[in-house]
């Protein structure tokens, strides 16, 4: 009896390390950077040019790096000695997104045109811009410029679109609403 407990014991342990190191690999794999991950491309065509560094993607086409995802009609892609540099998507709209993993949020966005500069970790997004963070903002103009490592973003109007810049800020929910008065109504306000 006690060498069954034994076997049972050392089987329990056994499956435990296994779940344990299997969870660890399936962490480290979700920790690591989008631009250490490998580029997926997909589309209906493509015109590769290696010798210039250059590849044309055509046709719903899906680039996937990590959690970056940018989509679009067309996509040029700049990777000189096999080195990923810059991807420039059109579409109508072509889009993006990012999961941040210390702001544990999706970042998205949209444009006519957009560039990712993989070398400064940068995205312009020309043409009907939007950039939102689900839940927390919507900003949207003709010329939107981001900035993945300073997190920064600069919002304009361009030469061929003068159109104005809108946000719209989410406030930040600390509590629950009580479910209480959410159906109670406001009372009027006082005339004075």
């Amino acid at each position: 009896m006690l060498q069954l407990k034994i076997r049972f014991n050392i089987t329990l342990l056994a499956c435990l390390s296994s779940f344990l190191l299997a969870s660890n690999v399936a962490l480290a794999q979700a920790a690591t950077p989008d631009e250490q991950q490998p580029v997926h491309i997909s589309a209906n065509s493509l015109d590769a040019q290696e010798k210039k560094g250059i590849s044309i993607y055509k046709g719903n086409v899906i680039v996937t790096q990590g959690s970056l995802t940018l989509k679009g009609d067309k996509i040029l892609v700049k990777h000189p000695n096999n080195q990923l540099q810059t991807v420039k998507s059109t579409g109508q709209p072509a889009s993006f997104k990012r999961f941040s993993q210390e702001d544990q949020s999706w970042l998205k966005g949209k444009a006519n045109m957009i560039d990712y500069d993989a070398l400064n970790k940068t995205v312009l997004l020309v043409g009907n811009a939007q950039v939102e963070q689900p839940g927390q903002h919507i900003i949207k103009g003709p010329k939107l410029f981001y900035d993945m490592i300073n997190k920064t973003l600069k919002a304009q109007g361009t030469e061929q679109e003068k159109g104005r810049v809108s946000v719209t800020f989410n406030p930040a929910s600390k509590t629950k609403p009580n479910p209480v008065l959410k159906n109670t109504p406001t009372p009027p306000p006082h005339e004075q």
